[in-house]
């Protein structure tokens, strides 16, 4: 009975903020999305379609606010899935699922029922949140209430129970997350300095026998700056779930994290370096959905890697391991316009370098093994206006990666590869432009040498088209090729792309899902109001 009215409350306050501002409507705005893909066998890659041919994910959003009062809800449904998204489900399962919210903000105070999108601190204790192009909304059903008394202090808790994709389940989560500004308290204009703090707990009734269904975390968090140097760190331990990573692979029963930052920006020029530790902090999805616990997790540890957009550069991206420790350094400088390394408009150089070392459970006895290399990637970038109509940006990445963290490769291998792009783009006209990507990826293993291109002509604002093929002309003499083009209209947006596409991770943020090859031809569309 408490389920039902809790779900029921977002729909009731919604109902009565509408009736309350009867004489003045306030505002609605609107958007749909659509993604929807076509696909056939392709007997060159392995790609099989699914028996309907078709997948479907589309998204109804609605928001009304008016004053201190606002409420939505949104509609997702699966007609199947697209490719690559729940892969326990893929190509046999059609359902719907439905997010419902309302929020009251006044004098400090702001409160939510319905469905809750929440972050403490960097996320690794808890973050509920949307990507769609992950698939991921974990978003709990509940209340969450959130009290700022003075421009010093903020305080939120919140109550919720947790989805398994489709639906939410019995399994709760109790959190609370404090923050004391203490440069605004002592009025330390010259110096930023917060100290913050969380606990969550979690309640799963499905846990097996003898295991205690609460586990409880906590996090604190230190937040300094001054003179443009900014330092940044948080600890965070929680107990552990073993009947989700295997007891065999347990070495403690609290899981660990530290992470700490440290960066400062200069004019023209900066710097920033992250470091973490993880100790089984990672991805835990509910128990009976361990196929698909990036889906379910209310927890975000994402790569602290260069998250690179070129389609060769990400041919093998890292994903955060249970055991790892590592971090990676940015530099970025900008040379002034009108010089000789600047040019007309200067130029933009960024350096990245990340390491992470780690432990693997062995296939055979489930046992952690020592820890090794498991990711090394160094990147180098610049972008150079040459003229006032041509800009090019120059690219290289350097990686080395253990195919263990992918469920890949023999134990000890290294998959070595150097990745190199120019990346061109021409204004013809102030409206019409053209750009020319040209890459390379040189290495010995895996499938060994990969060659690309793309070409692509936009005229601003509404129409783009183009088409882009990767090579792998060292092993399987394959192209991928596909074509795209887009429309844009107002506040309506159409995309088509038809081709082929490999299979390989799709990431986003430093969160990475597999997505099986495919042939086929998708349509979206995205509609606001």
């Amino acid at each position: 009975m408490f389920k039902k009215f809790i779900s029921l409350l977002p729909l009731m306050a919604l109902a009565a903020g509408v009736a309350f501002a009867q004489d003045d409507k306030g505002s609605l705005s609107a958007g749909f999305e659509t993604n929807t893909t076509y696909y056939v066998d392709d007997a060159k890659t392995g790609a099989i379609a699914p028996e309907s041919r078709f997948g479907s994910n589309n998204y109804l959003k609605m928001d009304y606010s008016q004053g201190n009062f606002a409420a939505g809800l949104q509609f997702e449904g699966y007609l199947p899935a697209i490719n690559g998204f729940f892969p326990m489900m893929y190509g046999t399962d059609q359902f719907w699922r439905y997010d419902i919210y309302a929020s009251f903000i006044d004098k400090g105070w702001d409160v939510r029922i319905g469905s809750l999108y929440e972050q403490f601190g960097s996320g690794m204790l808890l973050r509920t949140y949307e990507d769609r192009t992950l698939g991921v909304n974990n978003a709990l059903q509940g209340i969450r209430v959130a009290y700022s008394p003075a421009d010093y202090l903020s305080v939120r808790a919140l109550y919720g129970r947790v989805r398994d994709i489709k639906e939410y389940t019995s399994s709760v989560v109790t959190g609370a997350d404090l923050s004391l500004s203490l440069s605004s308290l002592f009025k330390m204009n010259a110096i930023d300095l917060a100290l913050e703090g969380s606990v969550v707990d979690e309640y799963d009734p499905s846990m097996m026998d003898g295991v205690k269904p609460h586990k409880t975390g906590y996090s604190g968090r230190l937040n300094f700056g001054v003179a443009g140097f900014q330092l940044r760190g948080e600890y965070m331990t929680r107990q552990i779930d073993p009947g989700f990573y295997g007891m065999s692979e347990i070495s403690a029963d609290q899981a660990e994290a530290i992470q700490l930052e440290l960066g400062y920006s200069g004019k023209g020029y900066g710097a920033l370096v992250t470091l973490r530790k993880l100790e089984y902090a990672g991805l835990k999805g509910l128990m009976q959905s361990q196929e698909n616990a990036m889906y379910t997790s209310i927890r975000y540890v994402p790569a602290l890697t260069q998250q690179h957009t070129y389609m060769l550069a990400t041919m093998n991206p890292y994903t955060a391991q249970n055991d790892e420790i590592g971090g990676q350094a940015d530099f970025y400088y900008n040379f002034k316009r009108n010089t000789v390394l600047g040019g007309v408009k200067g130029m933009k150089v960024h350096v990245n370098y990340s390491n992470f070392f780690g432990s693997l459970p062995d296939m055979m006895t489930g046992m952690m093994s020592e820890r090794k290399l498991m990711y090394r990637d160094l990147t180098i970038d610049a972008e150079r206006w040459f003229s006032k109509d041509f800009k090019a940006i120059l690219f290289y990445s350097w990686q080395t990666l253990n195919p263990e963290t992918m469920g890949k490769g023999l134990p000890g291998e290294m998959w070595k590869s150097h990745t190199i792009v120019a990346d061109m783009t021409y204004k013809l006209t102030r409206k019409h432009s053209i750009r020319m990507e040209l890459q390379h990826l040189f290495t010995k293993e895996d499938h060994k040498n990969w060659a690309a291109a793309l070409l692509e002509f936009n005229v601003a604002p509404k129409w783009s088209v183009s088409v882009q093929d990767m090579w792998n002309y060292g092993d399987t003499k394959t192209h991928y090729i596909n074509g795209n083009i887009s429309y844009t209209y107002s506040k309506v947006r159409f995309a088509m792309n038809f081709g082929r596409f490999k299979e390989g991770y799709l990431c986003s943020g430093g969160v990475c899902r597999m997505t099986p090859a495919y042939t086929g031809a998708n349509l979206s569309m995205i509609v606001t109001l």
